[in-house]
């Protein structure tokens, strides 16, 4: 028995070394042996096939977050009346998993709470988990509290409220009282202990994890290439990057660019059978556009979404499908087997924008009617954002009509009960409130900005608010309470307000024009490239051999368009200087350093200023822009003949914003992007975020450096659009008011000279027929 058990385990040793013979005999597949496939078959993710079963979670890299609630959007929170209530959201990511929180607010309340009687709530998601009592001793001092929050209760979208219930008396409280006040700083903080969660590969889950609706901050996204990437591949990359854009709207998006590296997280990947990076080039070839979802070789457990195709035309059917089409999308491999036919968009009709064809509903322009509904008696105030397009031309007009319905709770006392009308944050209109509550109809105007309103009598005509590009209507309805004497007030807060969703805003009727060029319609709304939504007429020229920071810039710029316009910029060109006979009737927007864009030292002469390594020409126009002219009208209009032209050298930072007219076709625009040296254009790309030096790029040339903005407008203006013929006759005169006095004083002898010739001639008439008789 023995023997023949020693027998058989020798059998099984030999057929063992005879299999793992067999598979070392045969050779692995190259990418150059492979035929390309009859049908489209899934790439095999050759860096890390089976990650999702053999990557540990406790041993991927936990990261510890701070959020402020300043961050979070709440500077501060201030809690009044004795149930005051104050907020703060934040979200959790579908590939994360807290661990750990911990809370950490900073407060201070009134001196003339009763403690006891008196505490502040903690609650997360509706579930307390925390309380703050009130004493005598810490009243009108600075405090903090630290909270330990179970992770347990934290979800996908969480919200954590402060609910305040403050006691100043023991009799005849007034609920309203001004003594119960519990301010909690903007620098309160939740720390978060966050560690990632490996996810299953699979299309359906997109944009996640690339873009997360639960993420409050700014979306950042790894693209990756090939070590030269052809514009045809970028022209893909602008596509997908303008939808990521249009998907993180108010939270801002920001795109870097990898070549031939696999980057950490979660990153976007695009590929050819002739271009790809080279930790693909073990796949097998591509047979058609298509999508597919892997794991980053990066990290081995972030997501990689790779776009792929035979060639670039390939990948812009891959792309398009998927930020037009990926709701239908599932697996872990998509081909598109037919390319989907797109609607041409027409001028003026971005999904955001307001409408131009008709008046527009207020329902339009919210997502949900309950954001157009107050509550209490002092509701917070009711918002509602405008979008419009920068070139509508308002000369001569009374403003925009808007028709004003609104319903309320019937008011008590009506001399102090109202609807105060703002637009960005500028008084407009203050209605009083009727008694009855029944709903009421009010008809106002909208002021315009109108940068070509100027002098003494005009000035005094603009108020000190004005539409721009983007805009924000505030509606704040306020309540007074009844007071009938001591002890006799019991006030409840059952009062509600609601702006009518049927409530309308009309912007039709008014020509398109504008005086250019005008950065700050660019850095705004991406005007004039975002008049088609899907920038069909925009070209958008890249240098010969772009780099890293070339192609973020272009990215991040295409994604911020996408944001204005909330359309993905599915007809967009990207082209080279070489190029130049496709520029014909294109807006281009230009980007490079100095060095590696040849167009800026061909176009120099057009240029209102040049970058060339340390050699900086600047032109100083006679009169430059002015603040008080450019958005008051105060001030005189700027004169942009130049005046002074100096050359200089200086090995410093700078990148630059500047706009001219297309020297390849008229009344087309260029915006040209451009720097020192390649790393310095990420300084456009932080101006852009930052608010107040965004505000500050204007004019014809916007020169960024050391984190501050300064911008000129200088050189040959042109205008976009048309007016009536009228009107363009008596327009131009506003800039020339000697002008057109004399034009007056001459008209008015003219008539006056006519008025005595035909005086005359009815006189010698009247003589001649006495004559007769």
């Amino acid at each position: 028995m023995k023997s023949i058990g020693l027998i058989f385990f020798l059998f099984l040793i030999s057929l063992l070394a005879g299999a793992e013979g067999m598979s070392e005999s045969v050779p692995a597949p190259t990418p150059d042996s492979v035929p390309a496939p009859a049908t489209p078959s899934p790439p095999t993710d050759v860096a890390q096939a089976t990650v999702d079963a053999t990557v540990n979670p406790d041993t991927l890299p936990a990261e510890i977050r701070y959020l402020t609630f300043a961050k979070l959007g709440q500077p501060v929170l201030r809690l009044r009346s004795s149930s005051g209530r104050g907020s703060v959201s934040f979200g959790i990511r579908a590939d994360e998993l807290v661990t750990k929180a911990t809370l950490t607010l900073h407060f201070m309340y009134s001196p003339a709470l009763i403690p006891v009687q008196s505490h502040i709530k903690v609650l997360l998601n509706d579930e307390i988990f925390g309380v703050i009592p009130i004493t005598k001793e810490d009243a009108g001092h600075t405090l903090t509290q630290v909270f330990e929050i179970d992770p347990r209760f934290i979800s996908d979208f969480n919200k954590i409220v402060l609910d305040f219930v403050g006691h100043y008396t023991n009799e005849c409280e007034d609920s309203l009282h001004s003594s119960l006040w519990a301010d909690v700083s903007g620098t309160s903080e939740l720390q978060l202990s966050v560690r990632p969660v490996v996810q299953k590969n699979d299309l359906a889950k997109l944009p996640e994890p690339f873009f997360d609706a639960r993420d409050f901050t700014r979306v950042n996204v790894p693209f990756v290439f090939s070590a030269a990437p052809s514009n045809s591949t970028l022209r893909a990359a602008a596509i997908t990057a303008s939808w990521f854009g249009k998907l993180a709207t108010w939270r801002g998006a920001r795109f870097s660019a990898s070549l031939n590296h696999a980057p950490t997280g979660h990153a976007i990947a695009f590929a050819t059978n002739t271009e790809r990076p080279d930790f693909l080039n073990k796949m097998e070839p591509f047979s058609g556009p298509g999508l597919s979802i892997l794991t980053n070789p990066g990290d081995g457990y972030s997501k990689l979404l790779l776009i792929s195709g035979r060639n670039g035309d390939d990948l812009k059917i891959a792309a398009t499908a998927l930020v037009l089409g990926n709701t239908a999308m599932s697996g872990t491999h998509l081909s598109v087997t037919k390319a989907q036919q797109e609607t041409p968009r027409r001028a003026y009709d971005a999904p955001s924008w307001v409408r131009l064809d008709r008046p527009m509903k207020f329902g339009e322009l919210v997502e949900s009617p309950q954001q157009l509904q107050g509550y209490s008696h002092v509701p917070d105030v009711i918002r509602m954002n405008l979008r419009m397009p920068p070139d509508l031309f308002t000369w001569r007009s009374r403003g925009v009509p808007v028709d004003l319905r609104f319903r309320y709770t019937p008011t008590i006392r009506t001399s102090e009960s109202r609807l105060v009308t703002s637009l960005n944050d500028e008084l407009v209109q203050a209605i009083n409130l009727r008694s009855a509550g029944q709903g009421d109809n009010a008809h106002i105007r909208l002021p315009l900005q109108d940068d070509d309103l100027q002098g003494d009598e005009q000035s005094l005509l603009i108020p000190p608010f004005k539409l721009t590009a983007r805009n924000q209507m505030q509606f704040a309805f306020s309540f007074v309470y009844q007071k009938e004497g001591s002890c006799r007030d019991a006030q409840v807060e059952n009062v509600r307000a609601m702006i009518d969703p049927d409530s309308t805003i009309d912007f039709s009727g008014f020509p398109h024009y504008a005086e250019m060029p005008h950065i700050d319609f660019f850095t705004a709304l991406g005007f004039p490239f975002t008049i088609y939504a899907d920038l069909s007429q925009t070209a958008v020229i890249m240098p010969e051999r772009p780099t890293e920071p070339d192609i973020a810039v272009m990215l991040t710029l295409l994604g911020r368009m996408g944001e204005s316009t909330s359309y993905p910029a599915t007809q967009v060109s990207v082209l080279g200087p070489r190029d130049i006979t496709a520029f014909q009737n294109r807006d281009l927007l230009l980007i490079g350093s100095a060095a590696n864009q040849n167009l800026l030292t061909q176009w120099g002469e057009h240029l209102p200023a040049m970058i060339s390594g340390e050699n900086r020409r600047i032109s100083q126009p006679v009169r430059s822009v002015s603040f008080l002219y450019d958005w008051l009208g105060f001030d005189t209009e700027p004169d942009t003949t130049v005046a002074t032209q100096e050359t200089l050298r200086d090995n410093g930072q700078l990148a630059a914003v500047l706009g001219f007219e297309s020297p390849v076709t008229p009344q087309r625009s260029v915006v040209a992007v451009t720097a020192t040296t390649p790393g310095d254009m990420l300084q456009i790309l932080d101006a852009l975020d930052d608010a107040g030096l965004n505000k500050s790029m204007r004019g014809s040339v916007a020169f960024i450096h050391a984190g501050k903005v300064d911008s000129f407008l200088t050189g040959n203006t042109y205008t976009l659009g048309a007016i009536p013929f009228w009107t363009n006759v008596w327009f131009p005169l506003l800039h020339h008011p000697l002008l057109l006095a004399l034009i007056c004083v001459f008209t008015l002898l003219l008539l006056l000279y006519l008025l005595r010739r035909v005086y005359k001639a009815i006189a010698k008439t009247n003589v001649s027929d006495e004559d007769d008789e």
